[in-house]
């Protein structure tokens, strides 16, 4: 008999990173998968190969080409443009998910969704070895999460998702913060 492992393959993994982040590019779904870059593209080919996921070309922005979008072939996403220099980086919506800018950073409003995903993906507060279990999680144990961000964006990023109600202070000092719901 052989026994079953309980760990995600690395498509299990971009998979379940796609379906939180439409229209994200593979860079920013390998950082949300916890997963190296080329090891992101080599899953992202094979589940468009098997037709799970479906790529849409980043296009080109002047002489730069724009990074390609992805997304799950079941959904009814549109396929948007953005060939032509138009200001279209290939997602329709900005609320729909993390876009990440041309220039490798991230764009408007995508951090607050990678830490609001961090700390709903550690609702227990715990963020694997870095600071107590169960007292919520503060800027930099969140910022090393999530691969090394800025300690100090990631906190401004925590106080407007206190202020939008996504999140909760649950500990002054440190700062430490829990998702809303849990």
């Amino acid at each position: 008999m052989t026994a079953t492992t309980s760990t995600p393959t690395p498509a299990d993994a971009i998979g379940t990173a796609l379906s939180a982040h439409p229209g994200a590019t593979a860079a920013l779904l390998a950082e949300v998968a916890g997963i190296g870059r080329s090891t992101a593209n080599k899953a992202l080919a094979a589940l468009e190969q098997a037709g799970t996921a479906r790529r849409t070309p980043g296009g080109r922005e002047g002489g730069r080409r724009l990074p390609d979008r992805w997304h799950l072939a079941k959904a009814d996403t549109p396929d948007i443009p953005s060939a032509g220099g138009g200001h279209d980086k290939g997602h329709a919506d900005d609320s729909a998910g993390p876009v990440e800018a041309a220039a490798g950073r991230l764009g408007k409003g995508a951090l607050r969704d990678l830490v609001l995903a961090y700390l709903a993906a550690h609702a227990d507060g715990s963020s694997d070895g870095d600071g107590p279990d169960g007292d919520g999680l503060g800027p930099a144990a969140i910022a090393k999460g999530l691969g090394g961000k800025s300690s100090g964006a990631v906190g401004n990023a925590l106080q407007r998702l206190e202020a939008e109600g996504k999140v909760r202070l649950v500990q002054a000092s440190p700062r430490r913060y829990r998702a809303a719901g849990s």
